[in-house]
């Protein structure tokens, strides 16, 4: 009597298979189009996924199933590549997604603009001191691109209302932590 051994296949053909069983992103929950297949926060791009002939059967499979996500390229993006630390990117793509009925276009043109001009301020050895006072377009007037400037000074409005409902937020906290204190 032979034992019948589990079937194995190529883990390159297990992750074409979950890449085509996504449906939606797994941070902003857009319907997916393009994806970005992400393991343990690194992008693994089709090439690399083609070369993997690791054999696994189905058990090996669902361990391994867990290290990776399907994201869209723009949060692919934002949550994989290095991005400049002078505004917080990924809070504020949260905050339009959470608070404002903007579309995913919208947002994202909102965010790519801010991590362009977070960019270019870090390039400049801006101060992020400048963030916390003050109007943030006349805080960084003297260092704001040349083009797209108008564009530059409605994303910052828009961080501005995101940095103010932090605050509120982080209030609010406060305040609740000190009544349950009381009682």
């Amino acid at each position: 009597m032979t034992v019948q051994q589990p079937k194995r296949r190529p883990l390159s053909r297990y992750l074409k298979d979950f890449k085509h069983s996504q449906t939606h992103c797994a941070h902003c929950h857009k319907l997916l189009d393009r994806i970005t297949l992400v393991r343990r926060g690194e992008i693994v791009n089709k090439i690399a996924i083609s070369r993997l002939d690791t054999l696994l059967d189905e058990a090996a499979w669902q361990q391994e199933q867990k290290e990776w996500v399907a994201l869209c390229r723009f949060c692919g993006d934002l949550h994989c590549k290095e991005q400049s630390d002078f505004f917080d990117i990924i809070g504020f793509k949260q905050y339009l997604f959470e608070q404002t009925e903007m579309s995913h276009g919208t947002v994202r043109e909102y965010v790519v603009r801010l991590r362009r001009l977070g960019n270019h301020l870090s390039e400049l050895n801006i101060s992020r001191q400048l963030l916390e006072e003050g109007f943030l377009d006349e805080n960084l007037e003297p260092w704001l691109p040349a083009t797209s400037t108008n564009n530059y000074r409605i994303a910052l409005r828009k961080y501005a209302q995101f940095k103010a409902q932090m605050r509120f937020t982080a209030v609010q906290k406060v305040a609740v932590g000190a009544v349950t204190d009381i009682y």
